[in-house]
């Protein structure tokens, strides 16, 4: 999905049998109703194509979670997509697809690369929330927007910041190692437009 469609937390329609179903992007507000059963489906599917083999599997080992997920995204009882899977395997696979196409900010999500060194304070959703607050967002934005649109508006905030820093340590320098004219040169040229 690009990312209009997942800044504007749009939807995508499948169809299971008669039911037009409109499979939602997960958004924090609810972050801990999606996050348990999703993280079992994303470790199941890790390097793992999504063919209808690896979904018939995924169905066997995480049933429960991989229902209780359509469910969250589809706001359809779990009983009514149990009785849909049944009936029309094929199209519960399409539905199981687009949830993960619709939602691949998260389960495409790479890992992270640089581990937590131990007894150093692990980071929380809290600083990660103050930060886009910090950035100009709102709490109550913050928690109505997607999964991707989060992700997406924390790494662009995070390039802000980084570039924020490394332009004032670049002013240090020029300050530390310019003669006065030079100096002025250089803030000249930082408020141009």
């Amino acid at each position: 999905m690009n990312d209009f469609f997942i800044a504007s937390g749009r939807s995508a329609a499948v169809e299971l049998g008669d039911l037009q179903i409109q499979v939602q992007q997960f958004k924090m507000h609810n972050l801990d109703e999606w996050f348990p059963p999703a993280l079992a489906v994303k470790a199941f599917l890790e390097k793992k194509d999504y063919s209808d083999e690896i979904f018939t599997q995924l169905f066997s080992e995480h049933g429960a979670q991989t229902l209780q997920l359509c469910a969250l995204a589809t706001g359809i009882k779990i009983d009514v997509l149990i009785e849909r899977a049944r009936k029309d395997e094929l199209g519960f696979k399409v539905l199981l697809r687009t949830l993960l196409d619709v939602n691949e900010a998260y389960f495409k999500e790479p890992k992270p690369r640089q581990k937590v060194k131990s007894g150093e304070e692990q980071s929380s959703w809290f600083n990660a929330f103050q930060f886009l607050v910090s950035s100009g967002h709102r709490h109550d934005e913050v928690m109505q927007m997607t999964y991707g649109a989060f992700i997406a508006y924390l790494k662009a905030a995070q390039k802000i910041y980084l570039d924020d820093h490394k332009l004032s340590a670049n002013v240090i320098r020029a300050a530390q190692h310019a003669d006065e004219r030079g100096f002025k040169k250089f803030q000249a040229e930082l408020s141009k437009d």
